[in-house]
């Protein structure tokens, strides 16, 4: 079970538009509710490194707790543990924040 930490990660923004932007091949900028962020594609992280707040992170929202989001211009192609699990415990491993700083 990944736990939630009070403290929360820095979290670079991207921009949206299509070329505009310096998130990696591998992820996709997105809209979070409050800012655009790369976000690493389902099933995937950026490392092993789980607890590397400055390489990935999850952040606990609705509809977003599935993803790895990264900063600009990582990479993304290291599978999750379980990358065929339940949107709900996918990438479970990395850890998760309340929310990030931009």
């Amino acid at each position: 079970m990944a736990l939630t930490s009070p403290v929360s990660p820095k979290c670079g923004t991207c921009n949206p538009l299509s070329g505009q932007n310096s998130c990696d091949v591998t992820t996709s900028c997105i809209n979070t509710g409050k800012a655009f962020h790369c976000a690493c594609r389902a099933g995937y992280k950026a490392s092993v490194r789980n607890n590397d707040v400055q390489s990935q992170f999850r952040l606990n929202m609705p509809n977003y707790e599935f993803l790895v989001f990264v900063p600009e211009k990582t990479v993304c192609n290291t599978l999750c543990d379980n990358p065929y699990a339940a949107p709900a415990d996918l990438c479970r491993e990395v850890r998760k924040y309340d929310s990030c700083v931009v």
